[in-house]
Order: structure tokens, then C-alpha cells, then sequence
């Protein structure tokens, strides 16, 4: 894979766009990414990823908050990558799930991420669905996202965990880098079948245990420790004994209650025949005590039954005499009310006769009618005097309304001048609000500035104070590690001078004449661990002055962004400023919130105006009306007084007359009725008193009096006759008992002991319920004890297999997965992966020989963990200089920074070969050079010469001073207070 182009916008801090051309950086091999802390140099390495899997590497893609919180919200974030990967050159261009502001209202809609794969070399068609385009470029690659991020972005503080990381933490790693998933579920696999063993043999042993819990329970007998044929066939004999004995019990005891059941019926019989015959002796006895009441019951039914059908008509003859008493009077009654009336009184006097009365009624009827049209008239001349009086105040209170209403419009059109002055002036001020905002912005800015700016004085002050003093203690370490040095140096000579003997050769030179032999007092010679400690020393306040350095760096670009935002303008001119335009912007912003409400005030009042003169003009129309209706009503009103007066001659009223000639008619025609009505009761009354003399005679009554005394209700004649039925019928059952010749032979036989009897049968019912249930007891336990004692061989003789299959199956698959007789702890997946790690250390020992200088090789161990951990993933280092296997927990900050840096390249040449032998053209190396001396650095530059060779191209991400005179093609992440930009320093120019 080799990188050619990438542009990115809106993304992580770059809220402008900014490109990146890899060909032109990446023309000599090996190119430097830096910048200051934040500035964003990872962001360059996540905008890589996230074109080609959409995702960024770590817990970074945790958030997935990629859009830049320097653009403006509408703007669209997107990376465009064009690469080369496979012989086949495409661009990816994605866009991430972000929010923007919605173009209506308030509040943010979100957008869903997409993405284009354009093949610029046409091998193929275009493709805009993120899943195919995932899968094409994992294929294309050859490896997933997670290989990707490790052997490609080489994270150095991951690799530097991963060296000094537990065997179970390596796995981790490997496993997402390496496919053991077939591996991990043969391991599942066995498991799984070795669960379902132990539950197979936990159910069949469970099942046994029931069984032999419910030959216990039904047998009473203790269970042996473990399971016993001899034992389970011994229950069931003693239970097959047990239900033969009872069985015989039962038997006998079922014969003795057939006896006793024999001799309680026979005594029972003639027991109950004796007793019916005394039963009908005694109930003939009662009857001839009670012969007088049955014969005086008999003659009383027989006067009921021939007075019953004559008292209805002495009822009918009591209710119609008390008819013409009622009819008589309510005629007098009517007479008397007809003659309170004057009219009716003079009726009265004279032969009042029923055509008399019917003539009256007439007469009065046709004068009542002839006053109707007049009456009815009259009854309206309450309404129409009220809607006069109605109509006189609606015309009043209406001229009231059009007299407000008037003055009203008069004074309308200055108050909406007034109106339409007040929005003119909120309008102008609205429409100066977004260049006031956009000022105020800006004098803030630069007061924030002037404020910031003061605080990076400050800062700088004394930042170049700790520069200085860092110079100066640098400066010394260095006089004092060069004097050091001379001072070694000298003692080293007079050290060989003072052992030269003259004739014998020189260690040094192998000559056997010393002319000149060195000479000083050997006392003040200086050790190799002083001066080892000087260097040290000499190395730390470089490393502190490189800091201090760097600090004032940035201060000093931070200081000059500022005095760019200031431009030169006075501190307090530009606070008055702002305070100004603060003022003025919230008085606009007042403004355009008035603006809405003043154009609506305009409005009503528009639209009032022309309501009311609407309303006027109707009002005008409707008081002609109602002055018209005012005088018809008048006139009406006189006319109708005229005519009443005209007709009554003033005496009472028309309603009165009409009323009077009513209730005369009503009078009237209710004496006629009660006269009619007492008639008819008269005539009805002589009927009845006929026919009730007649029937009297008939049935041999002297009159209704002695028909009344000899009547009785239906209840009473019932009662009579039920009596006499009884007594028959007790007769009759006597008679017929004391006939039958058992009860007879029962009356002459002794009388039987029928408790003596009974008391035998419940003895013998007792004996046989008991030995019954004994017999059911013994019986249905020798069934359930066959039945269980059969199933108990049969899952006895199930239990071994099953025991052996599942000792083999636990065995194997604490086997696989690191226990029981794995003594090295090591599962498969384990063991697999430990021959990757192995390939991988081979890989990498190679490089690490040549970073140390031969010193260092990487070493497997498959040796098990401390407290029963897991090994098979042990890594070590091998000392050549001492021969001694160390921990990689013993290695310096420089030499820890090898060994991961090896790691990371020999993880990346094996899992591309993993990959298919994809050359991978372009990688990234990612900080870790702070921590190496010099030499050590100039060691590791040699290892990324070698890398570049064939073609490939090295980013190195690092913000150590020195890397950047080794390193021409450099690419600088600047950061700023409007977001981030790139600087390109190439060795063709800087853009």
C-alpha cells in the first residue's frame, strides 16, 4: 500500500481544508511529522484510517465526535484519501455521522455518514455503499482495521505495554492480529461437549439417587453408600412377603361381615314390621277419639259450598246503594256551585230541566265566541307594549355606539402614524445588528488578546530566564564532562607509563623503548564512573535546555499570533469600542425582537379602522329601520285600546268576559252530568236487589244476612277437605298394615336386639376396612417396588459408560484450555499463538541486534506464569554482553524504545506476510525518539534507512528537536486559534 494524496476538512482540529501530497513528501523515503502538543499530528494518521475503514484507531473512535469544533456547524466534514493498494489505485472520500443546524427553527438535525470508492485507474465500477467498500479495501489490504492500526500506524506506547504486558494481555493483542478463531472454538467445542457430559452424568447419577430415594421411602430401609443390586432385590422380597400376609387377612375378615351383614338384615326386617303394626293400632285409636270434629267439618263445608256463589251479589248490592248516596250528592253539589254565579242562580230559579241546561250552554258559547279575534289581541298587548319600550333604548344605546365610534376614527390616523414611526426606527436599528455583532466579535477578540497576550509576557519572561539558566547549567555539564574526559584521558597514560619496564614491550604500542614516558601523579586520575556520571549529567540538562527551548518556541509563536490578532490597536480605545457596540447591539437586538410585534400593531390598527367605519355605515342602515318599526308600533298599540273600549263599554275586560262565560259552561255541564250519573245508579240499584231475593231463595236462605254467617273462604273449605281426606286415608293405610300376615307374625314374635346386632356388623366391617387397607398398602408397595427396582438396574447399568466418556471428554478439554495435566498451563489458541509470537520475534530480533549494536535478541518462553498463570507468550532479551536472559521490565527508557520499535516491525513483516506477502509501501512510526541518546538515535536512523530501501516510505511522528536536522521532508501541524493548519517542507521547497 503506498499513499499518494490526502485532503481533509472540517475533521478533528483542521477546520479549513488542507491537503497533504505523500508523493512529494515522501519523494526521499523518510518524512518528519510535527508540531506542537494537541496541534493535531494524530489527527493525521486518524483522517488515513477513517478514509479507509471508516473508523480511527483506539479509544479515540470510543466519542465519534469527528467534526471540527473550529468550522462553522453547516460545514461538512470529509477526508478524501487517494492511494495505491494492491497494483490498484483508487480515492475513498468519507464523510462522518455529524449534526448540523436545521434550516427551520431551532435545534439540529443529524447526517447520516457516506462515502464514494472512486478506481482511478478504471478497474472496476464505483462504488457509494459503505459496507462494499469496507469489505474491498479489508480485501485489497489483505488485513482488518486492527492489523492495519498495529502494523502500519505503529503505535510505540502500545508495543512498549504489550513488552512488559502479562501472557493473558499479549493474547489480547495477538488475537486480534492473528485469526484463532477456528482454534478458540475447537477449545468451545470441547467444552461444550464436556458440559454436556457432566450434564448427561449428573442427570443419570440424579436419576439413580431418585430411585433409590424412593425404594428407601417405600421400603423404610436405610440406602447403602453406593448402589447395590443385593440391597434393592432384598426390599422387594420383603414387600412381596408383606402382600401375600395381608391378603389372607383380608380374606377372612371379608367373610366374617358377610355373616354379620346376614343376621343385622333379618333382625332389622322384623324389627321394622312390629313397628309398623303399632303404628296403625295407635293411629285407628286417634281416629275414633276424633270422630265428633270430622262430622261438624263435614256439615260446615257443605253450608260454604251453597253460600259461595251468593255473596258476590250481596257485596254488588252493598257497593251500588253506596253508589246513589255518592251521586245524589255530588248533583247537589254541582247545583249549589252553578248557582253561586249570577247567571247561573236566575238558571236555577226557574225549570232548569236537562234542554233548559243544554240552551244555556249554547247561548253562553256563542257569546264567548264572538269576543275570540278581540281576546286574542288583547293577550298580545303586553308583548307589544314591551317591544316598544325595547326598541326606545336599543335606538338610544346604538346612537351612544355611533357617537364613540365617530370620535373614535377621528383620532385614528395619529395614533397609526404614531405606529408606523415606532416601526421605521426598530427596522433600521435590525437591520444594523448582524455588523454591530460582527464588530463586538472582533473588539472582543482582540481584548482577549491584549489580556492573553500578557499572560504570554509574562510566561515568556520567565520561560527565557529558565532557557538561560538551562544554557548555563548545560554549558557547564559539558565543561565539566570534557574536563572529565582530559582529565581520564592524562590518567590513563601515566596509569601505562608506571608500568612500562624498560625491554619490555609496551602493551599500547608493542614497542620495547619508551622514550617519553607520560608522567603526573597518577592520584588525580579520573574513574569511568565519574565519567559515565557526567555524561549522564551533561545528557539531562540537555534534555532540559531542549524543554526550555521548546517552551519558549511556543511562547514565542503564541506571542506573535496574538500582536497579529492586536494589530496594533490601543487597549483602551478598543474597550470604549466594545462597551460602545455592546450598547448598541442590545439595543438592536431589542429592536428586531419589537420589530414582529410593531408591524402587527400597524396592522390591528389598519384593520380596526376599517372594521368601525364597516360597522358605522351598518349602524346607519339599521336606525332607519328601527325608527320606522317605533312608529307602527305606536299606531298599533292606540288602535287596539280604541276597539276594546268601543266593545266592553268599559265594565271589565275582554280576557274577564270570556272567562265568566267559561266556567258558566263548565258548571252547567257538570250538573247535567251528576244528575245523569245518579240516574243510572238508581236503576242499577233495583236491579241487583232482585236478583239477590231471587237466589236467596234458591238455595233455601231467608236473606244476604244468613248468607254472609254461612259463608267461608276457599281456605277454610280446603282445610275442611284435606281434613277429611286424611282421616280416610289413615283409616284406610291402618287397616291395610294390620292385615298384612308379616306384621302380624312380627306382633306375636319377641322383640329383637337390633343395637346388639349392629354393633357386631360395625365390629366386623371395622376388622375387614383395616385389613383391606393393610392388604392395598402391601400390594401397591410390592408394584412400586418392581417398578423402581427395575428402573434402579437399569440406570445402574447406565451410570458406567457414561462416567468413563465424561472423564475422557474433561480431560481433553482442561487439556486445550491450560488446566488439569497441562503443566505448562497453555491452552490451544495459546500455543498457536505462541508460535506467532515466536515468528514475530524472530522477525524483530534481527532489527533489535542492529539498533543495540549486536547487544540485545529477542527470546521466547513458554514457561507457566507466577500463581497459576497462564504462560506460552513469554518474551525475554538476551544480554550478549553477559550471556544472561533478562526481563523486558529491566530495560532502560532507550533500550525499551528499541525493543518496542522491533516488536513493532517485526509484527508488521509477519502479519504481512500473513496478509499474502502485501508490501506495505507506507508506514508510520509514532513517537518514542525522546527517550534515545545520539548514538542510539543514529542506530535507530540506520534501521529506517533500511526500511526506505525498495521503495517504501516512513513517517516518523515526533516532536524531538533533532529529528528535524536529520529528517529534510518534514510536515509541521501548526496550531492556531481558529483551528489547526499543515506547513509541507520538502526537499523540493516549503508550501
Amino acid at each position: 500500500m503506498r499513499l499518494h494524496h490526502i485532503r481533509i476538512r472540517a475533521f478533528g482540529p483542521f477546520a479549513d481544508e488542507v491537503t497533504v501530497d505523500f508523493d512529494e513528501l515522501g519523494a526521499d523515503g523518510l518524512f518528519l511529522l510535527h508540531g506542537q502538543t494537541g496541534a493535531g499530528k494524530t489527527t493525521v494518521l486518524d483522517a488515513v484510517a477513517f478514509a479507509l475503514f471508516g473508523r480511527v484507531p483506539g479509544a479515540r473512535d470510543t466519542n465519534r465526535r469527528l467534526h471540527s469544533d473550529h468550522a462553522a456547524p453547516e460545514t461538512v466534514p470529509e477526508v478524501e484519501l487517494e492511494a495505491t493498494i494492491g497494483s490498484r489505485r483508487l480515492r475513498i472520500t468519507r464523510s462522518p455521522e455529524h449534526e448540523r443546524p436545521k434550516k427551520r427553527g431551532d435545534g439540529k438535525r443529524k447526517i447520516n455518514a457516506c462515502a464514494s470508492l472512486v478506481w482511478v485507474d478504471g478497474s472496476g465500477p464505483d462504488l457509494t455503499r459503505i459496507p462494499e467498500i469496507g469489505e474491498a479495501v479489508v480485501r485489497l489490504l489483505g488485513m482488518s482495521a486492527e492489523q492495519f492500526f498495529q502494523v502500519v500506524l505503529l503505535p510505540q506506547g502500545d508495543f512498549a505495554r504489550f513488552l512488559r504486558a502479562h501472557s493473558d494481555e499479549r493474547e489480547e493483542l495477538l488475537e486480534r492480529l492473528f485469526d484463532t478463531e477456528r482454534f478458540g472454538d475447537l477449545e468451545d467445542w470441547l467444552r461444550d461437549r464436556a458440559r454436556e457430559s457432566a450434564s448427561k452424568l449428573a442427570e443419570q447419577t440424579g436419576t439413580l439417587d431418585r430411585i433409590a430415594g424412593q425404594i428407601v421411602a417405600i421400603s423404610g430401609t436405610q440406602a447403602p453408600a453406593e448402589p447395590d443390586f443385593d440391597w434393592a432385590q432384598g426390599c422387594l422380597d420383603s414387600a412381596r412377603q408383606a402382600a401375600e400376609s395381608a391378603l389372607a387377612e383380608s380374606t377372612a375378615a371379608q367373610a366374617a361381615v358377610e355373616q354379620a351383614e346376614a343376621a343385622y338384615e333379618h333382625g332389622r326386617r322384623v324389627d321394622d314390621q312390629r313397628r309398623r303394626g303399632l303404628q296403625a293400632r295407635e293411629r285407628l285409636a286417634r281416629l275414633v277419639e276424633g270422630e265428633a270434629t270430622l262430622t261438624a267439618a263435614e256439615q260446615f263445608r257443605r253450608l260454604a259450598l251453597r253460600a259461595a256463589p251468593i255473596v258476590p251479589l250481596a257485596d254488588d248490592h252493598e257497593r251500588v246503594d253506596a253508589d246513589v248516596t255518592a251521586a245524589s250528592d255530588a248533583a247537589d253539589r254541582a247545583r249549589v256551585a252553578l248557582t253561586e254565579l249570577a247567571e247561573g242562580a236566575t238558571l236555577c230559579e226557574s225549570d232548569c230541566d236537562d234542554a233548559a241546561l243544554v240552551a244555556a250552554v249554547d247561548r253562553w258559547t256563542e257569546e264567548s265566541g264572538r269576543w275570540e279575534p278581540l281576546a286574542k289581541r288583547v293577550a298580545e298587548r303586553p308583548r307589544l307594549v314591551a317591544d316598544l319600550d325595547r326598541l326606545e333604548k336599543t335606538i338610544a344605546a346604538a346612537e351612544q355606539q355611533a357617537t364613540d365610534m365617530r370620535t373614535w376614527l377621528e383620532a385614528a390616523p395619529a395614533r397609526r402614524d404614531e405606529a408606523v414611526a415606532a416601526l421605521r426606527a426598530a427596522d433600521e436599528l435590525r437591520v444594523q445588528a448582524p455588523k454591530l455583532r460582527a464588530e463586538r466579535d472582533h473588539a472582543r477578540r482582540v481584548l482577549q488578546a491584549f489580556t492573553d497576550r500578557d499572560q504570554v509576557l509574562a510566561q515568556l519572561a520567565d520561560a527565557e530566564q529558565d532557557l538561560l539558566d538551562a544554557r548555563e547549567k548545560h554549558s557547564a555539564a559539558r565543561e565539566h564532562q570534557l574536563d572529565l574526559r582530559e582529565r581520564r584521558l592524562t590518567g590513563m597514560a601515566v596509569e601505562l607509563a608506571g608500568a612500562l619496564v624498560d625491554g619490555e614491550p609496551c602493551v599500547v604500542c608493542g614497542s620495547v623503548g619508551h622514550p617519553a614516558p607520560a608522567t603526573g601523579d597518577a592520584g588525580t586520575s579520573v574513574g569511568e564512573a565519574e565519567e559515565k556520571e557526567a555524561a549522564a549529567a551533561e545528557e539531562r540538562a540537555s534534555a532540559i535546555k531542549a524543554i526550555a527551548q521548546s517552551a519558549v518556541a511556543a511562547l514565542q509563536e503564541r506571542r506573535a499570533n496574538l500582536d497579529a490578532v492586536i494589530a496594533g490597536a490601543d487597549r483602551a480605545a478598543t474597550q470604549a469600542d466594545h462597551d460602545r457596540l455592546v450598547a448598541d447591539l442590545a439595543a438592536a437586538e431589542r429592536a428586531a425582537a419589537r420589530t414582529p410585534s410593531l408591524q402587527d400593531a400597524v396592522d390591528r390598527i389598519d384593520a380596526e379602522i376599517a372594521d368601525r367605519r364597516r360597522t358605522l355605515a351598518d349602524h346607519d342602515t339599521a336606525q332607519a329601520g328601527r325608527s320606522e318599526r317605533l312608529t307602527a308600533l305606536r299606531e298599533n298599540l292606540s288602535a287596539l285600546d280604541a276597539e276594546v273600549h268601543e266593545a266592553t263599554g268599559g265594565r271589565i275586560g275582554i280576557a274577564e268576559r270570556r272567562r265568566e262565560l267559561a266556567e258558566l259552561c263548565r258548571r252547567t255541564r257538570d250538573l247535567r252530568e251528576a244528575r245523569r250519573e245518579l240516574d243510572r245508579t238508581r236503576r242499577r240499584q233495583a236491579e241487583i236487589a232482585e236478583r239477590l231475593a231471587t237466589a236467596c231463595a234458591d238455595a233455601g236462605f231467608t236473606g244476604a244476612e244468613e248468607v254472609r254467617s254461612a259463608a267461608a273462604s276457599q281456605g277454610q273449605i280446603r282445610q275442611w277437605e284435606k281434613l277429611l281426606e286424611e282421616a280416610a286415608a289413615i283409616r284406610a293405610g291402618a287397616e291395610e298394615t294390620l292385615a298384612d300376615p308379616e306384621v302380624c307374625a312380627a306382633l306375636e314374635a319377641p322383640e329383637v336386639d337390633v343395637a346388639g346386632l349392629t354393633a357386631d356388623l360395625v365390629a366386623a366391617r371395622a376388622r375387614r376396612d383395616d385389613a383391606a387397607r393393610v392388604n392395598a398398602v402391601a400390594a401397591q408397595r410390592r408394584t412400586d417396588l418392581e417398578e423402581y427396582v427395575s428402573g434402579f438396574w437399569a440406570a445402574l447399568d447406565a451410570l458406567a459408560p457414561l462416567k468413563t466418556r465424561h472423564e475422557e471428554l474433561q480431560g481433553l478439554a482442561e487439556l486445550v484450555s491450560g488446566r488439569g495435566q497441562n503443566s505448562r498451563r497453555m491452552s490451544l489458541r495459546s500455543y498457536v499463538l505462541a508460535a506467532r509470537l515466536d515468528e514475530v520475534l524472530v522477525a524483530a530480533s534481527g532489527r533489535l541486534r542492529e539498533m543495540s549494536s549486536g547487544r540485545y535478541e529477542f527470546v521466547h518462553s513458554d514457561a507457566a506464569g507466577v500463581r497459576g498463570r497462564r504462560g506460552g507468550l513469554g518474551i525475554e532479551v538476551r544480554d550478549e554482553y553477559t550471556g544472561v536472559l533478562r526481563a523486558t521490565t529491566t530495560l532502560s527508557g532507550g533500550e525499551t524504545f528499541f525493543a518496542s520499535l522491533a516488536l513493532a516491525l517485526g509484527l508488521a513483516d509477519v502479519v504481512s506476510a500473513e496478509s499474502g506477502g502485501r508490501v506495505l509501501d507506507t508506514i508510520f512510526i509514532d513517537e518514542g525518539f525522546g527517550t534515545l541518546d545520539p548514538e542510539a538515535l543514529d542506530l535507530v536512523m540506520g534501521v529506517l534507512d533500511d526500511l526506505r530501501t525498495g521503495g517504501r516510505v516512513v513517517g516518523v511522528v515526533s516532536h524531538v528537536d533533532e529529528l528535524r536536522a536529520r529528517i529534510p521532508a518534514q510536515l509541521h501541524v501548526l496550531r492556531g486559534e481558529h483551528g489547526s493548519t499543515l506547513r509541507v517542507q520538502s526537499p523540493l521547497g516549503v508550501s
